[in-house]
């Protein structure tokens, strides 16, 4: 009775191990497998133009109002207190009225070969070092 049992057994298991290997089969051949997708195919590539293409230029941003280039005052720097004098906008001093003399932050400052500096516009007269010249008188000589 054991042979018989034991022959049933491994037929059923052949059976169930056939079943099984033909359901694998049918669900790979139903979806093949890719490693990877097709690629696509590229987008033509138009015919490059027989003439260049000019663009026209960009449009100009439209530039903030400049201030005029002398003015009676700065917001930030006094006026000479013993001269009349004009807020020099591309120096970025006061020019003192008929004398040839600029006036920044307490100090005079004129031309003579080298530059001078006072606290009074008629002096006493020293030479002042190039780095202590404001900027806009330093490009002006």
């Amino acid at each position: 009775m054991t042979d018989s049992v034991y022959s049933q057994t491994a037929s059923l298991l052949k059976v169930s191990a056939a079943m099984a290997l033909a359901l694998l089969l049918a669900a790979c051949a139903g979806s093949p497998y890719q490693s990877e997708p097709a690629p696509r195919p590229a987008p033509p590539v138009p015919d490059s133009p027989r003439e260049p293409v000019i663009k026209p230029p960009p449009a100009p941003a439209p530039s903030a109002p400049q201030p005029p280039a002398t003015q009676k005052s700065h917001p930030r720097y006094a006026p000479p207190p013993h001269a009349a004098a004009h807020w020099d906008n591309r120096l970025n001093v006061y020019v003192v009225e008929g004398r040839g003399l600029y006036y920044r932050e307490r100090l005079y400052y004129r031309w003579d070969g080298d530059w001078y500096s006072a606290g009074r516009p008629e002096g006493p007269w020293e030479p002042v070092a190039a780095p202590s010249v404001p900027p806009g008188l330093r490009h002006l000589h």
